[in-house]
């Protein structure tokens, strides 16, 4: 996927957020001449610009594993404590 198509995808409110946010923070930054901000405002906009921002919409999920609880056996318990 080409870093157009990145851009162009995925757009959600949350994106539009993260997006204005990281204008904000490169804006005040350019505006105000400090050069960290700057560096910072940058790469938040371009995380924001070419990632989705959420694991579960790449495919990256993976359920919990299903144990078989019936073969668990007798469970004893210890008191612990007691007076």
């Amino acid at each position: 996927m080409s870093i157009i198509d990145r851009i162009k995808s995925g757009w959600t409110t949350l994106k539009f957020v993260r997006v204005g946010l990281g204008s904000l923070i490169l804006y005040s930054s350019i505006e105000s001449g400090q050069v960290p901000g700057i560096i910072v405002g940058g790469i938040f906009t371009l995380f924001s610009l070419l990632t989705d921002g959420v694991c579960c919409a790449g495919g990256c999920y993976t359920p919990a594993s299903k144990k078989d609880l019936s073969k668990t056996g007798d469970i004893e318990y210890e008191e612990l404590g007691v007076k």
